[in-house]
């Protein structure tokens, strides 16, 4: 009985097919007067279900397209919304860097750095500038901020710069006021407070408040004077004596960096002592560091730079930006007299430079 009623089935739909095909035909070699008529008795009748099911269809397919679209919308802004920080960020520190390049007006290369494939730390950074664009061994790499660290090994386009986390850095630094003196170097511990700095050697009568700026003195030849290293979080007790260590909060953040300056040769010698010293924003996060309690600002300055860090991690892969920055043009620029140099002499910076012999003919 099965057999027959499917045959049954199979021979009533190809009669309706072969008759829908003969109606088809003759609507459409019949007359218009006539033609016309019969197609709408059709559509009527015997196709209405057709006709039904495609008008649902393409109603669910208008609402899907919709949906899809409110949804890419939805993401967009919630991308947007998620991003304006770093954004802001970014633009904040570009708009420093041209001020920066601003000040420095000559002697300096402005260009991308990363950190490198495979490593997690902060103790070397990837330059996209080389040889080629007159950069040497040694040339310092800084930021509107502040000190990074310098550059260790070049080739035609690229840089390998060691930062101020590396365990080897050293920089002979001076306090902004020149009240004391001493060797800066990473603050070698476990936890938040490795990304910090120890400013070592202070002679036992120099005392420094809270808050205190401390830039590179200029000896040893690598880093001229007048770099912001950092400020003064507190005094670490030592059973030294005869010298102090304070804990500094650094100027800059090695993961944080997307854009560097390096310092080439003929700005170092001409010297750089106005241009972090007497800008109100060498440091701007250090100026939260009140001088109330050291304990309190020490806290303060740990809590700062994890939400930093922790920050600028989650956003470790998102896109830099690829404009090409420009030195500004002939901005005034207020030099004050130039800081004396020290006397005490002071142990030079974490690499020396080999005294320039003048030639025969010079002598």
């Amino acid at each position: 009985m099965s057999s027959r009623n499917a045959r049954a089935n199979n021979r009533l739909d190809t009669g309706l097919l072969l008759a829908c095909c003969v109606f088809s035909i003759l609507a459409l070699v019949l007359p218009e007067r006539i033609g016309a008529p019969l197609s709408d008795v059709i559509r009527r009748s015997v196709l209405a279900p057709l006709v039904g099911a495609q008008r649902q269809s393409e109603t669910l397919r208008a609402a899907i397209v919709k949906r899809d679209d409110d949804l890419l919308l939805r993401g967009t802004a919630a991308a947007q919304v998620a991003t304006a920080p770093e954004l802001a960020s970014e633009n904040d520190a570009l708009r420093r860097m041209l001020g920066l390049a601003g000040r420095l007006r000559d002697g300096f290369v402005i260009a991308d750095a990363f950190h490198p494939a495979g490593l997690t730390d902060d103790f070397t950074l990837t330059i996209a500038a080389g040889s080629n664009a007159g950069v040497q061994r040694y040339t310092p790499v800084v930021t509107a901020d502040g000190l990074v660290g310098m550059v260790e090994s070049i080739d035609a386009t690229r840089s390998l710069a060691i930062t101020w986390a590396h365990p080897d850095f050293s920089v002979s630094a001076i306090s902004a006021d020149e009240s004391a003196f001493g060797i800066v170097k990473p603050h070698l511990v476990n936890g938040p407070e490795r990304y910090l700095l120890e400013l070592r050697g202070v002679p036992f009568r120099a005392s420094l408040d809270s808050g205190t700026l401390i830039v590179s003195s200029g000896l040893g030849a690598t880093y001229p004077r007048g770099i912001a290293i950092g400020t003064v979080i507190s005094e670490i007790p030592t059973t030294e004596r005869w010298a102090r260590t304070y804990l500094l909060k650094p100027s800059v953040l090695p993961n944080s960096l997307s854009a560097v300056v390096l310092l080439l040769p003929s700005r170092v010698a001409a010297g750089v002592s106005a241009v972090w010293t007497n800008v109100t924003s060498a440091d701007s996060a250090a100026r939260a560091i009140v001088a109330a309690s050291d304990s309190a600002s020490r806290d303060a300055a740990l809590a700062e730079l994890t939400a930093r860090r922790a920050a600028m991690q989650a956003v470790a892969d998102s896109a830099r930006a690829d404009s090409l920055l420009a030195p500004l043009g002939t901005a005034p620029v207020v030099r004050p007299p130039a800081i004396t140099p020290v006397r005490p002499p002071l142990p030079g910076d974490t690499l020396r430079r080999p005294p320039v012999v003048p030639p025969e003919s010079a002598r």
